[in-house]
């Protein structure tokens, strides 16, 4: 008799009689916040919702759920109840693989529920998924796909015109609690960077830039999940739809396999087809760089015992490869395959002209610092033969402004030596005007080329934050009509900048007289006065774009500590312009130190400062509790302090 019992709620079970589960596997999901969370399976039952979790982050950093996490379904919100494999409000630390499972368990759903959000808590950076599908559905297609341009399309030729190009768009799926602000990336050859513009994104997810441009301008817009280089034109307008369901799905590691949910871009008006093409399929180009560490330290150990010319062998050996990859890809326009060989052509430029590279190697492969004497070096030094490549590599004309870093380029051929001898400089002593060397290995001082050129040795003065004197006045009337103007604009820009910035506060510079204190007692000389304070230290440089973008974000969390016991104290070197520091930190609210390189470096062995953006926290008794490279995040940031406050 018990025999035939167990067996009969054994089919109870089975057949779902009795436990009344459902089981969603990998459900389908609109849009979402991030990329750290799979939902592997949903299971529903009378007593509970349980979520199957995988996540997927950075290995030895930490990811936490809240205790205010809720399931939001026919404007009704389930709360949490508990999780499995994860404490509630406490980090979880990622494992060496950078992947965790858990399970989160909710309140039972609706047995009609066909859809709901999951929002974990607020906060900017909380997780927050949209539309998981319980009903077997998949989102729908919200773009049509775009018919991509024929393989002869080709460039359009630049010109230099000066006027607004604006861009407008919007992000398909839009739900509020997604990025509400998204940066734009305009690179600007006349200062060989990329500048940063911040556009609002409307309820609706649409937005709009307006930017002066002198010539069809590379563009980078990153945010929400997306990142895709275009192209703007100057007087004209460029729209874009962005079908953001498509690209959460085809970035999910369960979902990408699943039915695609049409074009993730859709752009109409200037330059459309060339959009189109780069937006929805992009091509790497040809690995021309070290890809990894590992081939890093052996491109460092080859080079550190060559000669100038096997320099420059190693180098080309390594194009013509390239180039022949790029001449066999398919499914790909005249236009597309002419950007990668203008590139290529400008890496190419850019390596030989990095030649001290060598020597830089030599000291690394060697274990030899930066400031000690070489003595059984002998520095490599460039004749006219090994430029003879540079006038194939550019000469393309105005063709030259679709690479974006091509303002990199002319940097680099600024500061180079044509002349076959070794140039020696004294103690701030400025680099020679190379432009008469220059025209000797082009052959020519006409064209494109040099216009630009001309105009960016001007500019970078304006750049580093000196305005024009008599003499540079007066050669902007040498330069092309549109680029003297767009100078001008910048040079009055700028004096108009200086004058306010000497009217805003906030900031200290060099509390602390640090020119003849040695490198070792210069971090205790410069935190000593804080004692008894927390010191957030920023170790940063004028022309780091990250650096810039985590101050930006940090500013709301300063606001919050003023009045309390925190010093936010920021570090930069000598290879941040005097200019362009002084500057720039009257809207860094804080105290503010400029090292010089011995310093720096002292201080870069010491705390492990490996690049910029770096951080230190300081407690009150001035010890480093906390250091990392890279910013941690406004909530870290903000978490740390306060835990230190509290002490």
């Amino acid at each position: 008799m018990k025999h035939i019992i167990s067996s009969f709620l054994l089919l109870l079970y089975s057949t779902g009689l009795l436990a009344q589960e459902r089981v969603i596997e990998q459900p389908a999901f609109e849009v979402r916040s991030s990329n750290t969370l799979e939902f592997q399976k949903i299971v529903l039952s009378d007593t509970a919702t349980v979520l199957y979790i995988d996540a997927y982050y950075r290995p030895k950093f930490w990811i936490k759920i809240v205790d205010e996490t809720t399931l939001e379904s026919n404007g009704k919100s389930y709360r949490i109840k508990s999780g499995d494999g994860i404490t509630l409000n406490e980090e979880f630390w990622m494992p060496e693989s950078g992947t965790a499972s858990f399970r989160l368990i909710f309140p039972p759903l609706p047995k009609d529920t066909k859809t709901f959000d999951f929002i974990e808590g607020n906060d900017k950076g909380a997780f927050k998924v949209w539309g998981i599908h319980l009903d077997g559905e998949y989102p729908k297609s919200h773009l049509t796909n775009v018919k991509l341009p024929e393989k002869t399309l080709a460039l359009e030729k630049p010109e230099l015109k000066s006027g607004i190009a604006t861009l407008t768009g919007k992000f398909i799926g839009y739900r509020e609690g997604m990025d509400d602000e998204v940066p734009i990336w305009v690179f600007d050859i006349l200062t060989g960077g990329a500048d940063q513009n911040t556009v609002k994104i409307q309820p609706d997810g649409s937005f709009k830039l307006e930017v002066p441009l002198l010539h069809i301008s590379n563009v980078v817009l990153s945010g929400n999940s997306t990142h895709t280089s275009l192209y703007l034109k100057p007087g004209e307008t460029t729209s874009v739809e962005i079908n953001m369901p498509e690209i959460c799905r085809s970035q999910s590691k369960i979902q990408s396999s699943k039915p695609s949910l049409g074009t993730k871009f859709k752009f109409t008006g200037a330059l459309a087809d060339l959009n189109n093409e780069l937006a929805n399929n992009p091509v790497i180009g040809p690995a021309f760089a070290p890809r990894s560490q590992k081939e890093y330290q052996q491109m460092m150990k080859d080079i550190s015992t060559m000669t100038i010319d096997q320099y420059k062998t190693y180098w080309m050996e390594k194009y013509q490869k390239a180039r022949e990859e790029i001449d066999k890809l398919t499914g790909i326009s005249n236009a597309q395959r002419q950007l990668l060989n203008i590139r290529l052509k400008h890496d190419l430029a850019e390596k030989l002209l990095s030649y001290s590279m060598m020597e830089y190697a030599y000291r690394q492969t060697n274990n030899i610092p930066r400031d000690s004497v070489l003595t059984d070096y002998v520095k490599p030094v460039p004749d006219a033969e090994y430029f003879s490549s540079l006038p194939e590599l550019i000469s393309d004309g105005s063709y030259m402004v679709y690479n974006g870093s091509f303002g990199y380029l002319l940097q680099y051929l600024r500061y180079a030596n044509f002349t076959g001898k070794e140039i020696k400089l004294n103690s701030g002593e400025q680099f020679p005007d190379n432009t008469a060397d220059l025209i000797q290995v082009m052959g020519t001082d006409k064209g494109f080329f040099f216009d630009m050129l001309a105009a960016y040795r001007i500019a970078t003065s304006i750049k580093e934050f000196n305005p024009l004197n008599e003499q540079q006045l007066a050669k902007t009337n040498e330069l092309n009509p549109v680029l003297k103007e767009a100078i001008l604009t910048m040079n009055e820009k700028l004096k108009q900048t200086i004058e306010e910035n000497k009217k805003k506060s906030g900031y200290t510079v060099n509390r602390v007289n640090i020119a003849d204190i040695p490198a070792e007692e210069l971090f205790n000389a410069i935190t000593t006065p804080y004692r008894g304070k927390v010191v957030f230290v920023d170790f940063w440089a004028t022309w780091c774009g990250p650096c810039r973008m985590a101050m930006k974000e940090a500013e709301p969390a300063k606001k919050a500590f003023e009045g309390k016991d925190v010093v936010f104290l920021y570090l930069a070197g000598e290879n941040s312009p005097k200019g362009t520091w002084e500057q720039m930190i009257p809207d860094i609210k804080g105290e503010h130190y400029r090292v010089t390189d011995s310093q720096w470096e002292f201080l870069g062995k010491k705390f492990g400062v490996k690049g910029v953006p770096s951080y230190m926290l300081l407690g009150k008794d001035g010890a480093p509790v906390h250091f990392q490279v890279g910013f941690m995040g406004v909530e870290k940031m903000k978490e740390m302090i306060e835990k230190e406050l509290e002490k």
